[in-house]
């Protein structure tokens, strides 16, 4: 148990790590009033409480309000101040509240982030920037944790020397601040591009045509053209990407509306600038510049890997296995090269599907042994009592199950109208049942596992007993045992949990596949 004596209050204070929402009484902070929620102090003897943060602010802060003399922290009434903590110097009888001492826009739980001893320090010059009305503050060193704030221009976390207004909390880094108003880019030959706080509205491509996604921060533009560039994109480190997702750079290409279909994802590239590996003789997007060569996803039992194109000898038509489209293999896509399985970059990347990226070593080379299939796992069978061996295949007869105390028999004669306790449904096939009472499994029910994957989700799913559920896929009000998501919470029944993403079916003629409403 943490403990804190704090120099506002005459009793150990105790942390209490999660939020009191089991307490009927409403507390509130003693330094900063506000109701507390989350992490806090408290007194076990008088109604004494702080915010963790507030419990851990400094005693002492250099601000750019104040700038020529340190700001103490106080606790006691004064003229000025009541109930709340607050920044003090005595010499000036300049006083700040905490919370304005403090980044009005971060939670809570952030202001210790944003101030530490000598949370900023320097003199604190002002200067005007067209962007913005007020001045801003230039501060040379700071505490920011960077990944509290983002300058407002490029939209990265703040980092190194900063120009900030504190009435709007406006950020600027120092290179951002220094910009150029207008620049010639290799990428528009025709004319010049000018700096722009916020983007024109305009109905189409309104994007940046470099990436291609919605602006953000400020832009470069030509009006003339409708062309515009993320200023984070004219840096010098934008120009050549080297990752360890490809063993060559990548350099942008200083062209503009140069048509093209990457050479990664296979998409059209129009109305964007690409970039190109010059060993490998690819063009492609920014973004899949940085494409994993292999991940996990969760339609599959194997890792998949990255391909730029695939070298066949005959023609033969592929279609992804996610949205079973066709794939043109010209261009890049993801393939398990054990089973002949193919999807699309983009529908592996889907982010109900992709599960995260796969690392190869020594130990997971054999790619026959990497069965991460969602019909592996812990079993629900948690002991076999005996086996028989059934036209060559072995079978167990007598088994122990994990929802059951006693053994169960393997019994092929239904002679009565039963259900089944795992599924509710109807037996009419093989099944396990207890001698000893009514307890009846169907074979696939029993043999089903305890905790596995599922192609549906990325988590891990739990056999539970429930009196009654609401199947996710079904809609359908069940009995007995559903699988529980870890991730999401949401049950499915046994009968939905052993369908397939994509099968076929005597009454129809084409493949059946889910598809995804999310």
């Amino acid at each position: 148990m943490k403990k804190l004596n704090h120099f506002s209050h005459p009793h150990p204070l105790v942390l209490v790590e999660e939020e009191m929402d089991w307490i009927s009484i409403t507390y509130y902070c003693s330094a900063c009033h506000r109701r507390v929620e989350g992490s806090s102090y408290n007194c076990s003897e008088c109604d004494f409480c702080l915010h963790k943060s507030c419990a851990q602010l400094p005693r002492e802060i250099n601000h750019p309000f104040h700038p020529h003399h340190p700001l103490i922290l106080c606790e006691e009434d004064t003229d000025q101040v009541r109930n709340c903590f607050f920044y003090h110097c005595s010499s000036c009888e300049f006083v700040l509240h905490i919370r304005c001492a403090l980044p009005p826009n971060l939670s809570t739980e952030n202001f210790r982030c944003a101030l530490l001893p000598n949370f900023i320090t320097g003199d604190f010059p002002k200067l005007k920037h067209f962007s913005h009305q007020h001045s801003l503050f230039f501060i040379q060193n700071h505490y920011i944790e960077p990944q509290n704030l983002s300058c407002s221009a490029c939209k990265e976390p703040i980092s190194g020397p900063v120009y900030c207004c504190f009435d709007c909390f406006f950020f600027l880094h120092q290179k951002c601040f220094e910009l150029t108003l207008e620049i010639n880019h290799l990428s528009h030959r025709k004319h010049s591009l000018t700096l722009l706080p916020k983007p024109p509205p305009h109905p189409e491509k309104c994007s940046c045509h470099l990436c291609t996604k919605a602006y953000k921060g400020f832009i470069y533009y030509c009006s003339l053209c409708e062309f515009g560039l993320m200023i984070k994109y004219t840096f010098s480190d934008h120009k050549v990407i080297k990752n360890k997702h490809h063993e060559h750079p990548f350099t942008l290409v200083a062209r503009s509306s140069v048509p093209f279909i990457c050479d990664a994802c296979g998409t059209n590239g129009d109305y964007c600038i690409p970039y190109v590996c010059t060993t490998c003789d690819i063009l492609v997007h920014k973004d899949c510049t940085s494409v994993p060569r292999s991940i996990l996803i969760t339609r599959h039992d194997h890792p998949v890997f990255h391909i730029h194109f695939l070298e066949e000898k005959e023609v033969k038509k592929r279609d992804c296995r996610i949205c079973h489209d066709e794939i043109n293999t010209v261009y890049g896509c993801y393939h398990c090269p054990g089973c002949d399985y193919f999807v699309h970059l983009y529908c592996a990347m889907d982010k109900h599907i992709f599960i995260q990226e796969f690392e190869m070593t020594n130990e997971n080379q054999n790619l026959n042994q990497m069965n991460l299939g969602w019909l592996s796992g812990e079993p629900s069978i948690t002991r076999v009592l005996k086996e028989k061996k059934i036209r060559g295949e072995v079978i167990a007869i007598e088994i122990e199950h994990f929802n059951h105390q006693c053994k169960l028999i393997l019994c092929d004669d239904v002679k009565d109208e039963k259900c089944c306790d795992g599924c509710g449904r109807s037996i009419s096939t093989s099944f396990y049942c207890c001698v000893e009472c009514n307890y009846i499994l169907h074979k696939r029910c029993a043999e089903s596992p305890k905790k596995t994957r599922h192609w549906s989700c990325k988590g891990t799913l739990t056999l539970v007993p429930y009196t009654h559920f609401k199947c996710v896929f079904c809609c359908l009000y069940c009995r007995g045992l559903g699988y529980t998501s870890d991730v999401s919470g949401r049950i499915c029944c046994i009968p939905c949990f052993l369908i397939p993403d994509a099968f076929t079916t005597q009454g129809h003629g084409h493949l059946v596949f889910f598809l995804s409403q999310n």
